[in-house]
């Protein structure tokens, strides 16, 4: 999730109101990602993927060159 967080601030997003704009995911979901007591849909990996540029391995695997 770290890297998600860099990714969105590059895009200039730094709040979580800022990702939920932009992504149509809502603040209680992104808030519970980020917590870890949440899995991610496939759906919201693919809409973060799309909004922020990121690899989908990235956001699921915390070594994306571990499987």
């Amino acid at each position: 999730m770290t890297t998600l967080l860099v990714k969105a601030r590059e895009h200039g997003d730094d709040t979580v109101a800022a990702m939920a704009e932009r992504t149509g995911i809502s603040r209680s979901t992104l808030h519970r990602l980020a917590a870890g007591t949440k899995q991610p849909s496939l759906t919201t990996l693919w809409t973060l993927h799309h909004a922020y540029n990121i690899q989908l391995d990235t956001l699921v695997y915390s070594d994306p060159h571990t499987p």
